[in-house]
Formats: C-alpha cells, structure tokens, sequence
C-alpha cells in the first residue's frame, strides 16, 4: 500500500481544535502548506490542465478575484488555485478564494478566511482515507472576521473526471494511523467533550471553552465512516493501557487542591469511556474515576483562567459521563484491501 499518514497520539484538549489537541500524547495539528508559501508553476503548454488554471483564473478575476498561488496536487493534472481579493472587493476582512480544477474538467470552488492544504506525511497532497487508493485532498478552511476561528476540513476527492467534494469523510481527516496495520486507516475524533465552563477568547481561544476530550476511533466500512467496529477494541484497550499509567501520576500529585485539574479530569473520563469499551462494568469504571479525581476540585480553574461562568463540579461532569451514548463495538470489518 501506498505511504499511509504517520500515526497522530490521542487525548485532550484544553480548548477544542479542529481535529484534536496540542497537548501531549493528543493528535497534533495537520501538517498544512500555508498559502502563502504554496508551490506555484506554470503547466506545460497546450496541456489541458494549463487550460483548466487559465480558464478559472480568468473566470476569478471577472468576479474580483487576484491569483495568488497554484498549488500542484498532481503535476500536469490537478491544482488547487488560491485567490486573493481586490482592494474594491473586500478592503478590511481576511478573505482567500480556491479553485480545486483538474485535466478531467469537473472542479470545486469556496472562500473561507484561510485556506491550507494539507500534507500527509511523506509530503504529497494526496491522502488515502478508505484504504483503496491516495486520491483525496484535505483543505482546512478557517473562518476570519475580527478575528479567525477554527479550521474546518474539507474533502475532496480526484478522479480522472477531476474534483468532486468527497461523499463522506472523517471528522479529522489528519487524525490518520493504521495501527492495526490492516490497510484501512483509522481516524481519531472527539467521542466526548466534557465541557468545564465558558471561557473568554484571549485566555480558551477560538472554542470560547474549557474542556476536555476522550477520543475514539473511526474507520471506512461498507460505505461510511464506522464507529461500531470489533476491530477497535484492541485498540481501546492499547489507550486504557496508556491512562492508567498517567493515572499513577495524577494520584500521586502533592497539590491537588491548588491547581486546575484538566489532566486529572482527562485521565478519569478516558479510565471511565475506555473501561467501558472493552467490558467493563458501569459502576466499576465509575469507581476508578471517582478514585483518580479524589482530592481534586474544578475551583481553581476560575483563578488560572477567565471563565464567563463558574467551573462545573466533578459530580456535574462525572454526570455527563454517565450519559454518554458508547459506541456499540459489534460489527467485524467485512473485508481487508491487500496493500495498493
């Protein structure tokens, strides 16, 4: 099989990504090629692909569109084109337009406040999400106003008729691995979000939010994204394995009542969700919680950052994850792609 995106870690986010998390051990932002710095070539002449850029550059322009940058996805056959607008057009907000056009002719347009092209991680722009061939492109698209929020994937996908937006896609397409080494990458997203207290932007960031995630997988089968696989739960127990030995340490922490315990939450949601996946009992994983949050309290949260509400308490939280609707781990892969 062609290269596979290099596995990104798990765990939580303090302020919610668009993927995952920059916190250690979590998924880490995708590696992106920023516009202002995207490869830009000329085609080779008379190609159809040279027509293809020609024909949406212009196309742009009558719109107020300025061509900014070609990024090649694959040479003499597919770009991502990047625009700028005029001063007439939009004088104050960040603004980038892109074109996704091909040899083959179909194409993809769309404006955020950012556009970035992620790389896998050999380099290349394509990526192969369903485990049957490299052929899809991962754009992050941020929203900017005042100020920029979030990066939102978008899929596309590349076919001989060219680009088409991508019938399915994972929720953090970057979040790739194959630790099962089957062929078929797994994704990792937020399987729950235990949410602490509203936050101000300059002290959470673009979620406004104090939070944690416990994440969990997802891979291609039978036509979608599946949640429900069998295949994971050696997976599961591999993360119930890691917590427990950051549990060791959260139990050992001389100043729990002194500091804002986001990593201890972290460790009891992901002892808890994780226990539960491979088996065991409600009240037995809701006793390894309550042990690793022993002696700690959200209170000082309000001290360290700028809530717009009080912190929830433990009991408020472990509430939620009482609530929480598990994945059923129920269905075997119906089938495992030889490597491509």
């Amino acid at each position: 099989m062609k290269q596979l995106g290099r596995a990104l870690g798990l765990g939580f986010a303090l302020v919610n990504t668009a993927c995952g998390s920059n916190s250690a051990g979590a998924p880490s932002p995708s590696i992106t090629v920023p516009s202002s710095s995207a490869h830009e070539e000329t085609p080779h002449a008379g190609s159809p692909y040279r027509q293809a850029v020609a024909d949406a550059v212009a196309a742009a322009k009558e719109k107020g569109w300025l061509k900014k940058d070609v990024v090649e996805v694959v040479p003499n056959s597919a770009a991502i084109v990047l625009y700028e607008p005029t001063a007439e057009q939009a004088p104050a907000p960040r603004l980038t337009r892109f074109d996704a056009v091909a040899a083959g002719g179909a194409s993809v347009s769309g404006q955020s406040g950012m556009v970035d092209v992620a790389k896998t991680k050999s380099g290349g722009l394509l990526w192969d999400l369903r485990g049957d061939g490299e052929r899809f492109v991962v754009l992050q698209l941020t929203t900017c106003g005042a100020s920029c929020g979030q990066a939102q994937p978008k899929v596309l996908e590349l076919t001989p008729k060219g680009f088409s937006d991508a019938g399915t896609a994972p929720v953090c397409p970057t979040c790739i691995s194959d630790h099962d080494h089957d062929h078929v990458p797994e994704f990792t997203y937020p399987m729950l979000t235990l949410k602490v207290a509203p936050c101000s932007r300059a002290s959470c960031g673009p979620s406004y939010a104090l939070q944690v995630d416990v994440r969990g997988y997802e891979s291609w089968e039978s036509g979608r994204f599946d949640r429900e696989l069998r295949d994971f739960i050696p997976l599961y127990f591999d993360l119930l394995r890691k917590t427990k030995r950051d549990a060791e340490r959260v139990r050992r922490a001389a100043n729990k009542q002194a500091i804002c315990p986001l990593n201890a939450l972290r460790v009891a949601a992901e002892s808890y969700v994780y226990g539960r996946l491979i088996g065991e009992g409600e009240a037995d994983a809701l006793k390894a919680a309550d042990q690793l949050m022993s002696g700690y309290s959200m209170g000082p949260c309000e001290k360290e950052y700028d809530l717009l509400a009080p912190a929830r308490s433990w009991g408020e939280l472990r509430a939620d994850l009482r609530a929480m609707q598990l994945p059923a781990l129920q269905r075997y892969r119906a089938r495992k792609p030889g490597p491509g």
